[in-house]
């Protein structure tokens, strides 16, 4: 019997994307193609690390650092801040922290389904809070409702870009510092929203409120997912997180870090970062043209996203069922509603698809193709798009 590819949570929509001969439009990690330049310096310290018998895993800690700091100006003291292998595994030990707050803990929706499911796992009693309460302003008379022990947020929101802006965050901590309520601020792509090129961590302490930031590597430099994902704290918090941290895990790979640092370092209009902005933003014009759509949100919060969320229509999941047909992965919209029941025709998601930019040219383009004619192909009498 065919299981029912609405309780596939997204993660399991995007493993098979992974395969050989499969257009890969379903995760949004950064997989399009390093540059030349960058490939060098890859290689170089490679080469550097294996044959130096005498390496040193706290300079290159160091190194890494100070080179993410030039991207999100988030400083990443050894004392307050903690590398691992993925955002995931950063999250997972906030979620285990979180065991130990009074009241439920509000959960951002709609968002990536591993994120709430990490935190029910850790048996956490989570409370559905629609981002346009929070996103882009902060409608703290509902928040107080809701009688929270802390509160999730993802800015930019995957998969709908939204974001915050200093302003908001400073409003958000302030009514967080009121009501001593913990937030929790997964930040993973926040090299594409310059607004968030700032010190949360600091703001947060000078204002009294105890957060904790997430920050992702993987979401901007194409590494073939060898990335880290880094957990800052403020200082009422730092020490319990970081217990928690080397409880699970004593150190990350210093290749890993010394090859991302390597990419970080370069923080100008030629560095990995700014040509993954610029490689989301010609794809989004691309998609932009072939779907006879505007992505963009108004001036005032404009950005570069790095996902695009896009509607298909009533006729989604077959839309999707033809694209698989074409060998092209893409992820439905209805689990990113992680408090919906899956395949609702009133999960808000049911008629969406979330699409990653970071891909290159060529690829995103027989990706889109393959779109395209999979819509067209099921299209009903007199629909539009």
């Amino acid at each position: 019997m065919k299981a029912d590819s609405s309780t596939y949570s997204l993660t399991e929509h995007e493993w098979p994307a992974l395969a050989a001969g499969i257009i890969n439009l379903a995760d949004a990690h950064a997989r399009h193609s390093l540059s030349s330049d960058s490939v060098r310096r890859i290689s170089e310290v490679t080469q550097n690390l294996l044959t130096n018998t005498g390496s040193d895993y706290f300079e290159a800690e160091t190194w890494f650092r100070e080179a993410l700091t030039r991207h999100t100006g988030q400083p990443y003291p050894v004392r307050s801040s903690y590398l691992t292998y993925s955002a995931s595994i950063a999250l997972d030990v906030i979620a285990k922290y979180l065991r130990s707050v009074q009241g439920p803990i509000g959960m951002l929706t709609p968002t990536f389904d591993s994120v709430p499911a990490l935190f029910a796992r850790s048996g956490l009693d989570l409370v559905p809070v629609p981002e346009d309460r929070i996103l882009p302003n902060c409608d703290t008379g509902f928040l107080d409702s809701l009688e929270l022990g802390a509160l999730v947020v993802v800015a930019p929101n995957n998969p709908t870009g939204a974001i915050l802006s200093p302003n908001q965050i400073s409003a958000l901590f302030e009514w967080a510092a009121r009501h001593d309520i913990l937030l929790v601020l997964d930040a993973s792509f926040r090299m594409f929203d310059p607004g968030l090129k700032l010190d949360l961590v600091e703001m947060a302490n000078d204002i009294g409120a105890d957060i904790t930031t997430v920050d992702d590597t993987g979401k901007a430099i194409p590494l073939h997912d060898t990335k880290v994902g880094v957990l800052t704290a403020t200082r009422a918090l730092a020490r319990d997180l970081g217990s928690i941290c080397t409880d699970v895990l004593l150190n990350v790979s210093e290749l890993n870090i010394r090859m991302l640092a390597a990419l970080l370092e370069d923080d100008g209009p030629h560095g990995e970062a700014a040509r993954a902005r610029a490689v989301a933003a010609a794809n989004q014009r691309h998609l932009e043209q072939r779907f006879s759509l505007t992505l963009d949100l108004p001036d005032e919060h404009a950005f570069q996203r790095s996902v695009a969320w896009l509607h298909l229509g009533e006729n989604r999941d077959a839309v999707i069922d033809a694209c698989r047909a074409r060998s092209v992965q893409v992820l439905p919209g209805d689990r990113f509603y992680w408090d919906r029941d899956r395949g609702d025709t009133d999960n808000p998601g049911s008629q969406w698809i979330r699409v990653p930019l970071l891909r290159d040219k060529d690829l995103f383009s027989r990706g889109l193709d393959a779109v395209d004619s999979a819509r067209r192909s099921v299209k009903t009498p007199g629909e539009t798009v």
